[in-house]
């Protein structure tokens, strides 16, 4: 199996915050979870702000570690959390990410909240986007930040949380 491990680039040597062992037990745990699914990949892992970010690289078996709208990627995030952080308590937040799935996602959206915008002022009517997760919909906000005349707010709880695009001059819904 193609094993990656990257640290960033800070003068070369790392710093007392930055800690190689629980890089290298993250590759262990992805490695050991995705080679019980049958799968050969390569795990880059990268410090950034936020915490690590663990990238799978695969030749044929993304849209399995995906699942449907990511659903197995966060499962599987999951899980190398929950078994990364038995043995540091202390690990900042790790990131799964595979083939650059979630700047994709991220962009998909984007694009797709904007052409929604553009229909919704045309047509001066609301319409809905698929389910979106919390993160996904601060994506649509931010996305759509800079044009007042429409609003985005959101119907339901949890994994069924709606996102509307509406016109700004109508109603007052919060969200």
């Amino acid at each position: 199996m193609a094993e990656e491990t990257k640290v960033p680039e800070s003068g070369g040597e790392l710093t007392e915050g930055e800690k190689p062992a629980e890089i290298e037990r993250i590759v262990q745990v992805i490695q050991t979870i995705i080679g019980y699914l049958g799968i050969r990949a390569g795990v880059e892992v990268s410090r950034d702000a936020e915490g690590y970010v663990a990238n799978i690289k695969t030749k044929r078996a993304s849209a399995i570690l995906i699942g449907r709208r990511g659903s197995t990627l966060k499962a599987l995030q999951h899980l190398v959390r929950t078994l990364v952080h038995r043995e540091f308590p202390d690990v900042p937040p790790i990131l799964v990410d595979v083939a650059g799935y979630r700047q994709r996602r991220e962009n998909f959206l984007r694009k797709k909240a904007l052409a929604v915008a553009k229909i919704v002022t045309e047509t001066g009517r609301e319409m809905a986007l698929d389910f979106l997760t919390e993160k996904e919909m601060a994506t649509v906000q931010d996305a759509l930040k800079e044009m007042p005349q429409v609003r985005v707010y959101a119907v339901g709880s949890g994994p069924r949380r709606n996102c509307i695009i509406a016109p700004a001059d109508t109603g007052h819904h919060t969200g």
